[in-house]
């Protein structure tokens, strides 16, 4: 009896065994055939089917070579690119990137993510983030690869993003400007004198860099309004506060509320001084034009 239980024992280990070895053979049957096909829809450009394929390929990792790995993820994030699916394209060329840094298809692969990155940014009017990050890609690519034949291509498409990102903060300014954030305008217009010189128009860009400075009395004036209403407000709180820490805290309050009035007319001050100036090198600059005389008038307000 026994024997008669060792021999059923071993026998069961024998046939899981087969059982193993058999689903392993046909594991790699499936990779191999799955890899196949989806190599073969690849090159025949039906990038749909290459990357259904191919990714369920790669859930067979362990049954495929290196390099048919390699191939696999490369393919996968170009069919992506070629289907203009740039969302995806971006995830697979980042990780194809990251993965073989040293191969001759990282080029291309790194052009490709440069240019999907530039293509999911949105317009000048939305956040910018992916524009920033096309910026930063592309710049390193041509760091990385300045013999590169796609350098030529990457430099067009880095002219192109900061020509967004000088749009979308010119668009900013007009949005402060138009709405009475005279300050916030001012600032905007400053800096886009100052990194995108070559993509503005630096006549209109002065222009409403100075009418803004010259203009940020108005939206002072209305901010001290608001902030004198505040201590009003306070100072009645005052006269009817019982305990000596409650009259301390709105007398904290009120200090604050004080400080903001005081640092609005200094705003405006230093504002109106910096317009003047401004004012009389865009004279020497661009002479009378509309623009000065428009500008003349308002500072003489």
């Amino acid at each position: 009896m026994k024997n008669r239980n060792l021999i059923g024992f071993f026998l069961l280990l024998l046939l899981l065994g087969s059982c193993a070895k058999v689903t392993e053979e046909k594991r790699a049957k499936i990779a191999q055939d799955l890899y196949s096909e989806g190599m073969a829809a690849y090159a025949s450009r039906d990038y749909g089917k290459a990357i259904e394929r191919l990714k369920e390929a790669l859930r067979y990792l362990e049954n495929l070579t290196p390099s048919q790995i390699k191939d696999a993820k490369y393919a996968i994030a170009d069919s992506y690119y070629m289907k203009k699916d740039y969302v995806n394209a971006v995830v697979y060329l980042e990780d194809f990137v990251a993965s073989y840094p040293g191969l001759p298809e990282t080029e291309r692969a790194f052009y490709q993510l440069v240019d999907s990155y530039m293509k999911v940014a949105p317009d000048a009017y939305r956040d910018q983030s992916y524009t920033l990050k096309a910026l930063d890609k592309a710049r390193e690519f041509l760091s990385k690869y300045p013999s590169s034949p796609y350098a030529d291509k990457v430099g067009d498409l880095i002219q192109q993003a900061v020509e967004k990102l000088a749009k979308h903060q010119y668009l900013i300014a007009r949005f402060y400007e138009d709405y009475g954030y005279y300050y916030s305008a001012a600032l905007r217009y400053r800096d886009l004198l100052i990194n995108y010189p070559e993509q503005i128009s630096d006549a209109e860009v002065s222009y409403r860099y100075i009418r803004s400075l010259l203009l940020v009395r108005k939206q002072a004036d209305k901010r001290k309004e608001y902030y004198q209403g505040l201590i009003e407000d306070a100072y009645k709180s005052l006269a009817a506060a019982r305990s000596e820490d409650e009259k301390r805290a709105i007398g904290k309050r009120i200090n604050f509320l004080k400080s903001q009035v005081e640092r609005w007319e200094r705003i405006a001050d230093e504002s109106y001084k910096e317009g003047i100036k401004a004012l009389q090198k865009y004279r020497e600059v661009y002479g009378e034009n509309n623009y000065y005389r428009e500008l003349e008038k308002l500072s003489r307000r």
